[in-house]
This record gives C-alpha cells, sequence and structure tokens, in this order.
C-alpha cells in the first residue's frame, strides 16, 4: 500500500508543473510578439537611414 507521503509529493509534483507550463507557454507568446516588434523597428531604422537591408 502507498504510503500517505508518497501521494503528497506526487500531488506537489502535478501542482507544479501545472503552474510552470502554462508560464511557459505566455512567455513564448511574448517573445514572439517582441520578434515583429523587434523586425518592425529594424524596418523603420532601415527607411530611415535609407539602407539596404543585408542578403
Amino acid at each position: 500500500m502507498m504510503s500517505p507521503e508518497f501521494f503528497a509529493i506526487i500531488g506537489s509534483a502535478v501542482a507544479i508543473v501545472g503552474l510552470i507550463l502554462p508560464g511557459q507557454n505566455s512567455m513564448r507568446r511574448d517573445i514572439a510578439d517582441l520578434r515583429e516588434r523587434m523586425a518592425r523597428l529594424e524596418g523603420l531604422f532601415e527607411g530611415f537611414t535609407g539602407r539596404q537591408p543585408k542578403t
């Protein structure tokens, strides 16, 4: 038979995973949004300086 401590450890692990995964998904969305904003700024700076992007 399993001890109450074992169930407490498993329950804690499930709770921690449940808290971490949604945080990582929102972080990925934030990074993707930041990439888009940076690309827009890079385009504005290239237009302002009259330089052509490196290919």
